[in-house]
């Protein structure tokens, strides 16, 4: 019944355009960096401010996780894909509950394909939070898409979700994909997860991918940034959040310098060329250090674009029953296919 309530809500809200909006429900919208907030978003924010799960950080718990991801997937907060694709999950045998769920386009447009990794800070989301968004990535794109399940935080510490990456990696490459059939992407933690694995693979001195795709992704346990201040509080990532997630992931002081976990620390070891695109949201924590990456990235000689949401907030891809959301995933894709 709860769930009913809140759907019936928002089934109501995401219809009235913004300017009746503004009437009914006015909020007063700080301006910062000389930007406001998309009106939806601000108020869908304050919403789930009062509907949204609130996670006990001090009594976490895989029982915690499970009930925030079940209300993640019971409150419709993105579009439902048209069944034009069929998926299929393949068990990795390295380690216990870690699989890949391949997404197949009714239509393939491309015999490249994607390892994707969700966000959710390494403690929390799974390949069913972002199914909708990777389902539609793989019908926009017509490739097939590898949605990892990899193991969490904090019962699993750096760099236990990067061993499945990698494995998850070389599982790819046995199906016959070569280094420049496959590209990385990932959103937040996922997103780090992905760098991270090309990262690794440089160390290793092995090939890499032919790109990434890093969709607003955590880079740094430093927190010093200066989005971290200003969007510390009321933009649904938190700084405090940041700080815990960083914490669960942690398996000993001394990650803080290996540039696998510190991505802002990475240094070629081999001519590490990948062809990156990174995705910030204006109102995220997170933008400064995607913008700090790219310019690492950049500074080492990669090929590094650019994709900018002003008036969008951090998680905005799995929020697509917002119109600017919405409107934003298209433009990914779109960025996506020029690469």
């Amino acid at each position: 019944m709860r769930y009913f309530f809140i759907n019936l809500v928002l089934s109501i809200f995401y219809v009235l355009p913004s300017w009746f909006l503004k009437i009914i429900w006015p909020l007063q919208r700080k301006k910062i960096r000389g930007e406001f907030l998309d009106y939806q978003s601000a108020v869908f924010i304050k919403i789930i401010g009062v509907f949204g799960y609130k996670i006990d950080t001090e009594n976490f718990s895989n029982i915690e996780r499970t009930r925030s991801n079940f209300s993640r997937l019971k409150i419709k907060i993105s579009e439902d894909t048209p069944k034009k694709y069929t998926t299929k999950n393949h068990v990795l045998n390295h380690a216990e509950n870690v699989f890949i769920r391949e997404y197949t386009p009714n239509k393939i447009l491309s015999e490249r394909s994607m390892l994707y990794f969700h966000g959710g800070g390494y403690a929390l989301g799974s390949v069913d939070t972002h199914h909708n968004f990777v389902s539609r990535m793989c019908i926009e794109l017509g490739i097939k898409i590898y949605s990892l399940e990899y193991r969490l935080a904090p019962e699993n510490k750096f760099p236990i979700a990067l061993i499945d990456a990698f494995e998850a990696y070389k599982w790819l490459k046995n199906k016959d994909y070569s280094e420049q059939q496959i590209m990385l992407c990932g959103d937040s933690a996922g997103g780090h997860l992905a760098a991270s694995l090309a990262n690794y693979l440089d160390l290793k001195q092995m090939k890499l991918p032919y790109s990434q795709v890093l969709i607003y992704p955590m880079i740094s346990p430093s927190l010093e940034f200066e989005s971290m201040e200003l969007f510390k509080e009321d933009f649904l990532l938190t700084k405090t959040s940041m700080a815990w997630f960083w914490e669960q992931l942690k398996a000993q002081d001394n990650n803080d310098q290996d540039p696998k976990f510190d991505l802002l620390k990475q240094r070629n070891v081999t001519n590490f060329q990948i062809k990156t695109s990174i995705i910030t949201a204006g109102f995220d924590p997170l933008c400064d250090e995607g913008n700090d990456y790219a310019n690492h990235l950049i500074s080492q000689g990669n090929e590094v674009s650019q994709l900018h949401f002003q008036e969008l907030f951090h998680g905005f891809v799995t929020f697509t029953r917002i119109k600017a959301a919405r409107d934003a995933v298209l433009e990914i894709i779109k960025e996506i296919k020029k690469i």
